[in-house]
């Protein structure tokens, strides 16, 4: 099968990128071709599809909001993919003229490709799926986070609460124009061309079915993990430190984790254990974390591994003790989860949205209660006073990884719905 896959970045910047380039992979092995569309950015892999892709918003070095120069050309290209861009659709109608896909598996497009991309596919005759990295359909902040606290009073449909608490970039002419935006495409019907949303959880499953989408449209695929690549180290032999890794923003809780660790070194001083934390991100957060280890007083105790290449996350993994998720919202199936599962490492995680269903209590790892740092430092020590059962935790991970979270389970789901969908086409 040809299959048009659509995500605003082609390089690896996050976890919804990484399951693009894994599918893409996994897919090609089993003889389907992918035919890539996104956005010119000098970062990205090659690809003889790029000569298809459109420009970003501002120039191909700049690819965060914050690093964009805002001239005009910026400004008004920032809007038009923000309500509706015409050459986007173009681009991706030209695409599909030339390569004649059967189905568009669509993952991040919103703000910055926008639903004209949607227009251009149904107008080609393709069905279109789209995969949720994000709460970005129900949630103007995608995060469904406010203050630091999961909220959901937009998740039903009234926007006006992004507006009134400024949820896009605390700024209200930012809010304003992305609700603008929102009821002008739900106005428009664009959502309505998506023939069928993907959840990687149950919970956002549920989400979606609150916020009005029918059973008929949704369908839970769980991220899949490359359990050969990702594994437990011989024995599985373990080292006296604990990990995170992912990206370092506030939404993701790593400060919440530095206290705990900072309460545990100061209560339990004989406990020996480290803290390593892999990933890169907001320099302004990175900046801080650093600053609270030597506030803490536990800048011995903490390591910053910066951004690791896949053989080297493997081993941090496998080695690791205990990894950790202190996620302060809903989260979306993380990768660092799955993988640690793989790689045989229990994983403690804050208890809420897709986080809750996902960690086994006392079998894979232990839940904490979201931005509770001496309730996090109180498993921490429980686990690291109880390694056989740890112990236990770490062969039960690595087993579900292979019953659950297996490449070929994932890809016979995924290309079930694509066939159906396309027979209907």
């Amino acid at each position: 099968m040809r299959i048009l896959l659509t995500n605003y970045r082609y390089f690896v910047s996050g976890g919804p990128e990484r399951y693009m380039f894994n599918v893409t992979e996994a897919l090609t092995r089993r003889g389907h071709e992918i035919i890539p569309f996104s956005i010119h950015y000098t970062r990205n892999q090659s690809t003889p599809y790029a000569r298809y892709f459109v420009e970003p918003l501002g120039s191909r070095d700049e690819v965060l909001f914050h690093e964009q120069r805002m001239t005009f050309k910026t400004s008004w290209r920032t809007l038009t993919r923000l309500f509706y861009a015409p050459d986007v659709e173009h681009a991706v109608t030209r695409l599909v003229e030339d390569t004649r896909p059967q189905v568009a598996y669509v993952l991040h497009y919103l703000r910055k490709l926008s639903p004209s991309l949607l227009v251009g596919l149904k107008k080609a005759g393709l069905p279109i799926v789209v995969r949720l990295s994000d709460y970005a359909m129900l949630c103007p902040q995608a995060h469904c986070l406010r203050n630091g606290i999961p909220c959901t009073l937009c998740v039903k449909g009234d926007l006006w609460p992004s507006v009134r608490y400024r949820c896009v970039q605390n700024n209200l002419v930012v809010s304003t124009l992305n609700a603008l935006a929102t009821w002008f495409h739900r106005f428009r019907h664009y959502f309505d061309l998506i023939d069928m949303f993907i959840t990687t959880n149950r919970f956002m499953y549920n989400m979606m079915k609150q916020a009005g989408f029918l059973d008929k449209r949704l369908c839970c695929v769980p991220t899949f993990v490359d359990y050969e690549m990702f594994h437990p180290s011989t024995d599985f032999v373990k080292k006296q430190y604990i990990i995170y890794t992912g990206r370092l923003e506030r939404t993701k809780g790593v400060h919440v984790l530095i206290e705990a660790v900072g309460i545990l070194s100061q209560k339990r001083p004989d406990l020996n254990f480290q803290l390593h934390i892999a990933g890169n991100g907001n320099q302004g957060y990175i900046t801080q974390l650093m600053q609270m280890t030597r506030t803490l007083q536990i800048s011995n105790v903490v390591q910053f591994l910066g951004n690791l290449e896949a053989e080297t996350l493997r081993q941090v993994l496998s080695d690791a003790y205990l990894s950790v998720i202190p996620s302060l919202w809903y989260e979306n199936l993380p990768n660092t989860l799955l993988e640690s599962y793989a790689c045989g490492t229990p994983v403690l995680a804050s208890d809420l949205g897709a986080l809750s269903s996902s960690v086994l209590e006392g079998e894979t790892g232990y839940l904490f209660p979201p931005g509770d740092p001496q309730g996090l430092a109180e498993r921490l020590a429980y686990c690291l006073d109880h390694s056989d059962q740890v112990a236990q935790m770490a062969r039960k991970a690595r087993q579900t990884a292979l019953d659950i979270y297996g490449s070929e389970k994932h890809i016979e789901q995924l290309m079930g719905i694509f066939e159906e969908l396309a027979k209907e086409h």
